[in-house]
């Protein structure tokens, strides 16, 4: 019998697999540690890769956060200095010092409008007005159904008993919505309070910017010469292009509202006339709803650094500050 003998580098060379019946090369255990190692530094690449990624986001997200929070922060300072220079009794709606520019792309532009440019939801509801109201909604696209009951509900918020309108909302209304402790039965003290009567959630929705239709202030009626154009086809009952020959007029020769050649409104037939109404009962109600020299003066100061804005409003009645708060800006970064 013959003996094979190995060395000992022979020996190291084979590796043998029990109860198997092969031999593993050391050669090619070598490749498959090494080819394990490999995988393992790719997974550690991609891992490493990720938490970086997610890392980088975060500080972006950090980084925006910062820049959008100094610019509202800058954007509001702007509208407060605005809002204080326009405070002074000297500043007129022409005066240039109402618009201000800076280098750091900031700056205000402030407006002097008379606050009952706008419909007083009190002295509606109180005085049982049924037209203004829900001519409104409807213009707004609300179904009639919605119309009656959002006007219901307006009229159970500012009465003081707890009897509910056809389609209105008392206490129990509001309990089974899960809302303790409304309607508070007494008139708005603010504009934002109706956010709370019932239905007008869908409101705020549908036009966000209704708070520019309303005011809590002032004896009721609306000063046309500070009114919106759609404010005053509202009151004539009329389409917008017949309320174009009265903005023409209110902007004076050069076209531009705001200016030292401004044309006032004076009296209800001259309204009428430019409205082209001749019906006998809308002059009356023009009559009932319009004045056109509203003692109560609103300051709005939008205040801007790049694309933010902040809108401030300052409401002042005999140079004393009744109202003051901010609103949002409708399709602006804000």
């Amino acid at each position: 019998m013959t003996e094979v003998r190995m060395t000992s580098r022979e020996a190291r060379q084979e590796c043998r697999v029990p109860f198997s019946g092969f031999v593993i090369h050391s050669s090619f255990s070598r490749r498959w540690r090494s080819g394990s190692a490999l995988i393992a530094v790719f997974w550690m690449i991609a891992v490493l890769g990720m938490v970086m990624f997610t890392g980088a986001k975060a500080l972006q997200a950090d980084t925006d956060y910062t820049r959008t929070m100094r610019g509202r922060i800058f954007a509001k300072r702007y509208a407060e200095m605005g809002l204080e220079l326009a405070r002074h009794p000297a500043i007129q709606h022409d005066d240039p010092l109402l618009h201000f520019s800076s280098n750091d792309d900031g700056g205000y532009n402030v407006t002097l409008v008379s606050e009952e440019a706008r419909l007083n939801i009190n002295h509606l509801l109180q005085t049982g007005d049924k037209v203004l109201l829900r001519r409104l909604f409807t213009r707004w696209g609300f179904k009639p159904e919605f119309t009656a009951a959002l006007y219901d509900a307006l009229i159970d918020w500012v009465d003081a008993d707890e009897n509910v309108s056809l389609n209105g909302a008392e206490k129990r209304e509001y309990e089974k919505a899960g809302l303790e402790g409304l309607p508070f039965n007494r008139p708005f003290k603010e504009v934002e309070e109706m956010l709370y009567v019932r239905g007008m959630d869908i409101v705020n929705t549908e036009r966000p910017d209704w708070r520019e239709w309303f005011t809590v202030f002032g004896s009721g009626m609306v000063d046309v010469n500070d009114a919106s154009a759609e404010l005053i086809s509202l009151l004539g009952d009329v389409p917008m292009e017949r309320v174009q020959p009265l903005l023409t007029f209110r902007a004076g020769r050069d076209g531009t509202l705001r200016t030292q050649d401004d044309q006032r409104l004076a009296s209800v037939p001259q309204v009428a006339q430019m409205l082209g109404v001749f019906n006998r009962q809308t002059v009356e109600q023009l009559t009932q709803w319009i004045q056109f020299a509203g003692p109560i003066r609103r300051i709005e100061s939008v205040g801007s650094l790049g694309p933010l804005q902040r809108k401030l409003i300052l409401i002042t009645q005999g140079g004393q500050a009744i109202w003051r708060g901010e609103l949002p800006l409708h399709g602006k970064d804000s």
